[in-house]
């Protein structure tokens, strides 16, 4: 595959992954000049159409979440039976492949791990979209430490296919809720037990329900109960392991109600881990200042007069000048200590601020923060002014450090302040297909809105007609744009064909070119009956419902056979010539059903006195239905169907 363009785009640069239904590719989108993942179904599903047809709406169905922890699905595609997806390009590890490098995860990063989990369970859950198969494999961090969750809508479109390969089977089952090892249909809560035991095996180092088997791993997880992770994790955060062992509760009502509650109880653990933090560190920083071991000369640099341990000679006389400095010198020297028994009172209080709870200023407008803040002894500081759709123009968007949070007094709290909805041109995707005009719409920041589709005879089926909002208007970035798509020219009305019989042949070709109906075949017969130039017989036969385009076959007379004497009429007018009924013709409907796939051609083929000629060809898409009405004349008329170039059908017209 690699080098290979798919869908005249994507060029293949690499193998980036081998899982069990899929290859997955490095690629390059030379239409938007990017990087992407292109996901290529192994070819034991691609040959299943009802598999690829599930896969396929599931994927469309998951290309509609956006999500910063959501690998977002570009696209969805089959070209020369290769049938792909096209994904965000993550530069990372899965979480299988992060906790082989490591012997165990951090508290603070299985936290931050399970928060975004959740919060992509919790987009995904809003918009009726289950997973069905979180595990490691499919839990994405990027190099910056993003989680992203992947290949939402494939576990729906796997639960009806028989997966044989045991390797993914066990591998799922260890993650497997206790309602999907039952084999019930699953709900919301399904995703969270899964995500309870990613958890559990990030703190543990293995998963709570180990087996030989797929079957005996199943069984653990609807009748044994985990064992505890202090077990395991000693140091284990008391709320961490109450949240886990909620989430794996077998009931799945005794669950958390919603993904969005796993979010509050992440960041509430966060916030009080953080807190604990924040005084450990403050702790460490208190440090007692050490002991001056100076003289008092020494410490103001006076200098130091050593004792005469001999007597002068002579008579001592009193030297007062000297004595005057000693006293200035010791009246400096209190005056110095007095100012530095102040200082140390003085400076404990500058140095040393009290701790003050952070209030919560999300939502507020800005000055109304500035001065709650001010009120705490804090700082409000403008880190980033963005737009933002949901937050008023002028409010808070976010704050760092968050609510309930202890710092020091005079701290800055830094803030995201909203310029309110971002307000853009509305865009054309008018002339392009339905597929590129959403992926034009999502790429440029909107929402897909309703679809409805028109008869325009003017413009081939999939493309797009009109939009709402129109083309040029100035719009919120995000509103949701309705698309009206082209479904190509209208079918024609069906009606009853004429009774053409006995009619000038030349005047029906007339009415059948006013009734928008082709001249197929045509054939002359003597006929007993007819005189010459009218018609004989007509195929489809009369009464038939047709519609404008089909043709009609038709035998006109060419008079009488020369060697046959023009015939007597009986003298009872309700008694038939004996010639009348003979060699008429055979009429049989039939049905054909197309199987589902892809478009094939219909062909039926009539072998009677006539030779052999072909009274219908059409394509017809997969999983459909084609009625017809066809005629034969002679003894042994017979006709033959046959679907996508092979013989579908070989048989007698009933007598």
């Amino acid at each position: 595959m690699v080098g290979e363009m798919l869908a005249n785009r994507y060029e293949i640069l690499q193998k980036v992954g081998d899982g069990g239904m899929a290859l997955v590719y490095s690629a390059k989108d030379h239409l938007l000049s990017r990087i992407v993942a292109v996901k290529i179904l192994r070819a034991q599903f691609a040959d299943d159409e009802e598999f690829v047809e599930r896969f396929r709406r599931e994927a469309r169905s998951a290309a509609s979440l956006s999500h910063p922890n959501i690998v977002n699905i570009y696209d969805v595609g089959e070209t020369d039976h290769v049938h792909f997806i096209v994904m965000e390009f993550v530069q990372g590890k899965n979480l299988h492949d992060l906790g082989r490098d490591q012997e165990c995860f951090s508290q603070d990063m299985i936290v931050n791990v399970g928060k975004q989990i959740a919060m992509g369970l919790a987009h995904a859950h809003y918009h009726g979209i289950i997973h069905r198969d979180i595990k490691p494999h499919n839990i994405l961090v990027t190099d910056e430490g993003r989680v992203k969750v992947t290949d939402f809508g494939i576990a729906q479109a796997m639960s009806t296919t028989n997966l044989t390969q045991t390797g993914m089977v066990l591998g799922s089952v260890r993650y497997f809720s206790p309602e999907q090892a039952r084999g019930v249909n699953v709900q919301s809560a399904s995703d969270l037990y899964s995500l309870g035991i990613v958890l559990y095996e990030m703190i543990a180092g293995y998963p709570p329900f180990r087996g030989d088997s797929a079957i005996a791993i199943a069984l653990k997880q609807i009748q044994e109960s985990p064992l505890p992770l202090r077990d395991a994790r000693p140091d284990l955060d008391g709320d961490l392991e109450d949240l886990v062992l909620k989430l794996l509760n077998k009931d799945p009502k005794k669950r958390p109600n919603n993904a969005e509650e796993v979010v509050k109880a992440f960041q509430r653990i966060e916030r009080r881990m953080e807190m604990q933090g924040d005084k450990q560190g403050e702790g460490d920083q208190t440090m007692p200042l050490p002991a001056q071991r100076q003289s008092m000369g020494g410490v103001f640099g006076l200098p130091r007069r050593s004792k005469r341990n001999k007597k002068q000679k002579g008579t001592q006389k009193t030297n007062t000048p000297r004595r005057s400095k000693i006293r200035i010198a010791l009246l400096i020297f209190v005056i110095l200590l007095g100012i530095g028994i102040g200082s140390v009172r003085l400076i404990p209080r500058l140095l040393f601020l009290d701790d003050v709870r952070v209030p919560d200023v999300v939502g507020s407008f800005e000055l109304e923060a500035a001065r709650v803040l001010r009120d705490a002894d804090l700082v409000l500081k403008v880190e980033q002014s963005l737009f933002d759709n949901e937050v008023p123009a002028g409010h808070i968007i976010s704050q760092d450090p968050v609510a309930g949070r202890m710092v020091k007094q005079r701290r800055e709290i830094l803030v995201r302040v909203s310029l309110g909805p971002e307000e853009v041109e509305m865009p054309s995707v008018i002339g392009l297909t339905s597929r590129e005009g959403k992926l034009g719409l999502t790429q440029a920041g909107f929402v897909l809105g309703e679809e409805e589709e028109a008869y325009d005879p003017q413009v081939s089926p999939g493309i797009v007609l009109e939009q709402w909002p129109e083309p040029g208007e100035i719009v919120m970035k995000g509103t949701a744009v309705n698309l009206v798509v082209s479904k190509g020219q209208e079918a024609p009305l069906s009606f009853a064909l004429p009774d053409f019989r006995g009619q000038n042949f030349e005047l029906v070709k007339a009415q059948l070119r006013e009734l928008g109906l082709p001249l197929g075949n045509s054939w002359p017969e003597y006929s007993t009956i007819y005189r010459q130039g009218q018609v004989v017989e007509q195929n489809p036969s009369p009464g038939t419902q047709v519609q404008a385009g089909w043709s009609i076959d038709f035998v006109y007379s060419q008079g009488l056979t020369p060697s046959t004497p023009e015939p007597q009429m009986p003298a009872d007018p309700l008694e038939e010539p004996r010639w009348i009924h003979e060699n008429l013709w055979k009429t049989q409907d039939v049905t054909i059903d197309v199987q589902p796939g892809p478009d094939q051609e219909v062909v039926i083929l009539v072998i009677d006195d006539f030779g052999a000629r072909e009274v219908y060809r059409e394509i017809h898409k997969g999983d459909s239905r084609v009625v017809r009405t066809v005629q034969g004349r002679g003894q042994d008329a017979r006709f033959q169907v046959y679907i996508g170039g092979r013989q579908f059908f070989d048989g007698l017209f009933p007598e």
